[in-house]
């Protein structure tokens, strides 16, 4: 009686649970499937449809029609007798969708007496032709099935060079015609191949197997859809699988995920997965107000991807360099006994054990004794196989919720082996609540007979208070005659390792990505072929794509610059030496840049590569030439003061000796007077003949080279001193503007080019400080940056405008920076590298001394504690940048 009670009392909860959960649901999906539930590909595709539906609160329900297996008229009308009643008595769906090409068909057969009305969603359709027609119907959209069928052919080309003919398994089915239909189109892509066909429209199994038997060795066959033969005789794809595999001795490759780790060799294969997800996101998008008219039809082959078995691959000798990039290998290294040795251990023994079992009952009839030993030996065996068995092993009673719990189940967690209750409460209390919701809904999807089995991971806690992740496993191995389980068992195992090593995986990879994301300069990782494997933020930035999207594509697609040194590329990879190649010269806008290029090889396993590393080394550089700039000055200043000292004592000499010669022939003193008398000479005589002779000119050009030999060692003397007795401060703008008024005055009477033509535009920033200088030295740095730029000007022929001068004064990061460009012919680059050094000048002999530049750098940058830089483009302008500190430097 208490039983009876308790069944019920859970036999109207369920009710009750499933009559308000009906009403809660606001929107309902059909699901109409080609197939039977134990077809391979149906609980990939179904989980891919409620991973996008489930978490939008959509109610899925299932319907198959078993296609595969019985494709007449009478199972039609049958599933369709069926399916007419259940919706004739459940409340109206709101959207369809039809798995495969005889769903579809049926869909559309039938719509106006079942589906009226009913917006339709199709997925896992070969028939490209009607997919195509149906683009724009109204009420009707979907995924078209898009297998590599070019794909996958070009690869049995590359994995087997020596086959010519490749033959495709076809059978009268819809998913067979359409995959047909793509096959025959390939032909004129292959010439060297010959594309046949094995159809089993045409052929009996028996047929088929002979067909297959006589292949030759330059063949390969190609799987589509074997499941009919010509008198309409069925198989499963699992009995169709291993019976071409067992009648066929040359390699089979397949279009589809299901089948693969079987026998099959591989190819580009379909996701069922994604095929859900795309067909659920156009129904997702149906459900919330969009039209289907306004849905095209789409290819879902973004998910393809080439998937091969080890065994099948080392059976033929193929190897991986033969293989298309990126291929999944199945059974790769871990054989199945090293991955799953305890299931493999477990099974034997219980299969051992059953075995014995079922020996025992066979000997019951002659000897009862015996059978009873046995079969304690047998619960012996048992109990000791559960207790060494370290996955925890459960089996659930529903109707009386009574739980068997393993040893191995209870040490998992802690516990000793009389610890746990037999109750199910005694796994509900441990899950965390975070976890419970997930892991109820999969063990009640089974119950309900919605899955076969599930797989789920949540949190338990152990005994000692900390947290397990699990992995829990089940299946119902009893349901009643409405499909209600009353018995599951599964395993619990303890995944907790497993899990922190991916987390601390993944915590690595951003690490390292974070790392390289923050390095300035930019990384980027080719692979042998050249394709991008990795670029950091830096280089991302600089070729404005997304990291993402970069990967995989060509460098000459996203760094064309590093297309001259991918020779360079391949030689790393040889030698598996690094290569770099400092102080790169790269011009933009007329600025010169340097880099520092390094190519660093890079070994992961069988794949190969490289990372490129790029360094803006621009400001280094600079730095490095003005050190040794200042050196120069250095050197040079002392060199000054003692030549100024040497050359000064016979300057003096040569000018007072001129002066005096100049007196005692030409001037008009008593004593030259009675010198001339006393030789019978007239003086204003001598005076013409000296005149005539141009002796006074003489004497003037000597006392002017005097003169301007004087200037230069004065020049000289500021080179090696500082003189910081006229140090006060100036506004720079102010002293700018008269220094351009002195070159005006003096290009007006001591050259022949017009200073006032040239045009002055002013560009002075507002509220700019004033320097602590000595302002005549400074004056002297702008009046010579004045003279040099009119005369760069003077020699050039303007097309437009005519000469023009750009002053600027504006407060850079403490400094206040004056610019002076003109638009004269430039600076050559060769000559730009010696423009401040000592007598280097480009001037005719007699036109400069080359100590201009020279000394104006060492006024701004020694005297000063400032910087002077350059720059040009050629036939364009040049422009002097000089940076004065606002506040003293000692």
């Amino acid at each position: 009686m208490k039983k009876a009670l308790i069944i019920i009392f859970f036999a109207t909860c369920m009710f009750l649970s499933l009559v308000f959960g009906s009403a809660a649901a606001d929107r309902k999906a059909l699901l109409i499937s080609s197939y039977h539930p134990g077809f391979p590909t149906f609980f990939k595709q179904i989980d891919g449809i409620k991973s996008i539906l489930g978490p939008a609160g959509v109610l899925l329900d299932v319907e198959f029609m078993d296609s595969k297996r019985f494709m007449t008229e009478k199972n039609l009308a049958l599933f369709k007798e069926s399916l007419k009643l259940k919706l004739a008595n459940l409340p109206a769906y709101d959207v369809l969708i039809t798995s495969d090409d005889n769903a579809l068909n049926f869909a559309l057969k039938n719509r106006e007496e079942l589906f009226a009305g009913l917006p339709i969603v199709f997925c896992g359709v070969n028939n490209m032709t009607k997919a195509r027609e149906l683009n724009g119907s109204i009420g009707i959209t979907g995924v078209k099935e898009a297998v590599s069928m070019r794909e996958t052919i070009a690869c049995i080309k590359d994995i087997f060079p020596k086959v010519k003919s490749v033959y495709a398994l076809v059978d009268p089915t819809p998913s067979g015609s359409g995959d047909l239909e793509q096959y025959l189109k390939c032909a004129n892509d292959f010439p060297q191949l010959e594309l046949k066909q094995l159809s089993l429209q045409e052929m009996s199994w028996d047929e088929l197997q002979q067909g297959l038997n006589k292949l030759s060795a330059g063949s390969a066959v190609l799987l589509m859809s074997a499941y009919r033969d010509k008198y309409g005789v069925t198989k499963s794809f699992s009995d169709s699988l291993a019976f071409i595999l067992q009648s066929c001795r040359r390699p089979v490759f397949h279009l589809y995920e299901h089948g693969m780790g079987e026998g099959l060799i591989g190819g580009k294969i379909i996701s069922h997965f994604e095929q859900g997800v795309a067909a659920a996101r156009i129904a997702l998008d149906i459900l919330n107000g969009k039209s289907p008219e306004d849905i095209p039809v789409i290819e879902a082959n973004a998910a393809n991807k080439f998937v091969f078995d080890r065994n099948v691959l080392n059976e033929f000798k193929v190897r991986d360099s033969s293989l298309p990039a990126d291929s999944h290998i199945l059974n790769e290294s871990n054989t199945v006994w090293r991955v799953h040795k305890i299931e493999i251990f477990a099974g034997s023994v219980a299969f051992v054990a059953l075995l014995v079992f079922s020996i025992a009952l066979s000997l019951a009839y002659i000897k009862l004794r015996r059978a009873q030993e046995l079969v304690r030996k047998s619960e012996e065996r048992f109990a000791l196989a559960m207790a060494a068995n370290k996955d925890g092993i459960w089996d659930w009673n529903i109707i009386s919720n009574e739980v068997y719990y393993s040893p191995g189940y209870k040490a998992m967690l802690g516990y000793a082996d009389g610890e746990l209750p037999s109750h199910v409460d005694s796994w509900t209390d441990l899950i965390h609540k975070d976890d419970q919701q997930r892991a109820y809904g999969k063990n009640k999807e089974c119950m309900d007979n919605k899955i076969d089995n599930f797989e789920v991971e949540f949190r338990m806690q152990a005994k000692d208070g900390s947290w397990k992740w699990i992995l829990g496993r089940g299946d119902a191995v009893e349901r009643d005659e409405n499909g209600h389980a009353l018995r599951m068992v599964g395993t619990h195992t303890d995944i907790t390792e497993l899990k922190s090593s991916l987390e601390e995986n993944r915590y690595l990879r951003n690490q390292l990505k974070t790392i390289v994301d923050s390095m300035p300069f930019i990384v980027v990782g080719l692979d042998e072929s050249g394709l991008v494997t990795r670029l950091n933020k830096a280089a991302a930035d600089i070729a404005e794509i997304v990291d993402e999207q970069a990967i995989g594509m060509h460098v000459a697609d996203v760094f064309p610059c590093l297309l001259p040194y991918m020779d360079k590329v391949s030689e790393v990879l040889r030698s598996h030496e690094v290569w770099k190649n400092p102080r790169i010269v790269r011009e933009d806008n007329g600025y010169i840049f340097y880099d520092d290029i390094r190519i660093y090889p890079m070994l992961a396993g069988e794949h190969q590569g490289v990372v490129v590393q790029i360094e803006d080394v621009t400001e280094r550089v600079r730095l490095e030439d003005l050190l040794v700039q200042n050196e120069k000055m250095l050197s040079v200043g002392g060199l000054a003061a003692g030549m100024a000292h040497e050359i000064n004592n016979p300057l003096g000499a040569i000018s007072q000796g001129a002066q005096n010669v100049r007196r005692r022939i030409l001037g008009n003193l008593k004593g030259n007077i009675e010198a001339a008398e006393k030789c019978n000479l007239k003086l204003e005589d001598i005076h013409a003949y000296l005149v005539s002779r141009d002796v006074p000119k003489i004497l003037d050009g000597i006392v002017t080279a005097v003169g301007r030999a004087g200037t230069i060692v004065s020049n000289m003397l500021s080179f090696s001193r500082k003189n910081e007795d006229n140090f006060q401060e100036y506004d720079m703008s102010l002293l700018l503007d008269k220094s351009v008024d002195l070159a005006r005055n003096e290009y007006d009477y001591s050259t022949k080019y017009d200073f006032k033509k040239i045009e002055i535009v002013r560009e002075y920033s507002a509220d700019v400080p004033k320097v602590f200088c000595e302002g005549s030295e400074i004056q002297q740095v702008f009046l010579n940056l004045l003279k040099n730029g009119s005369q760069a000007m003077k020699s050039k022929v303007y097309e437009d405008g005519g000469p023009k001068f750009v002053l600027r004064v504006y407060e850079d990061s403490g400094y206040v920076a004056i610019e002076i460009e003109d638009n004269g012919n430039g600076v050559d680059r060769e000559i730009r590298k010696r423009i401040f050094e000592p007598f280097y000048t480009t001037k005719k002999v007699g036109e400069g001394t080359g100590l201009g530049l020279a000394i104006s750098y060492f006024i701004i940058t020694d005297l000063h504690k400032g910087r002077m830089e350059m720059y040009s483009s050629e036939g364009d302008w040049t422009k002097f940048v000089i940076f004065l500190p606002i506040e003293r430097k000692e």
